[in-house]
């Protein structure tokens, strides 16, 4: 057999043509089915981050103000839009003088401001955090907490948190 003198059809070429078509065909909605994959695996990871991350840092906040009067919620005026709004508010001693922390929403961000208490809260002057469509918390019982988050995409995480050290002296029930 003498491979060398073949006689080449344009059926040949046809077919090596066909199959790398094919080839480029596939190819092509593999990339473009990964790149979608890929899209909304990044928007998943993105949403459970800001989930997580308000989770936490509210968490956090408040294990970290865990005394008896260290945790209470407000309605705080003075907001840009005229309305009262629900703030958290955490309170802690340092030497002799007392701080208290608010944590709410303003500005499409939850924010967080710190000054000495006495001091007149100012609601445009808070650090951002985190953005987020809107915050609310709500004392359900003497040492639980219930939170709202709704994020920029809409999504709303509702969680609770229970202080350890029992009452926290909040009046308002």
């Amino acid at each position: 057999m003498n491979f060398a003198k073949r006689n080449k059809s344009i059926v040949d070429f046809l077919f090596i043509l066909a199959l790398f078509g094919a080839f480029a065909i596939t190819a092509l909605f593999v990339v473009l089915f990964g790149a979608r994959v890929y899209r909304t695996t990044v928007s998943n990871m993105n949403t459970n981050f800001e989930k997580r991350t308000a989770m936490s840092y509210v968490t956090e906040k408040i294990r970290s103000h865990d005394h008896t009067g260290g945790v209470e919620v407000s309605d705080v005026e003075g907001t840009s839009d005229g309305d009262e709004h629900t703030a958290l508010k955490l309170y802690q001693e340092m030497g002799d003088k007392r701080y208290i922390t608010y944590l709410y929403v303003a500005d499409g961000y939850l924010k967080e401001f710190t000054a000495e208490e006495g001091y007149d809260f100012n609601y445009d002057a808070g650090t951002d955090i985190l953005a987020v469509e809107d915050f609310s918390v709500r004392k359900e019982s003497d040492s639980m907490y219930h939170f709202s988050i709704k994020a920029k995409n809409g999504e709303v995480t509702d969680f609770f948190v229970t202080l350890y050290s029992g009452t926290d002296g909040d009046s308002d029930e």
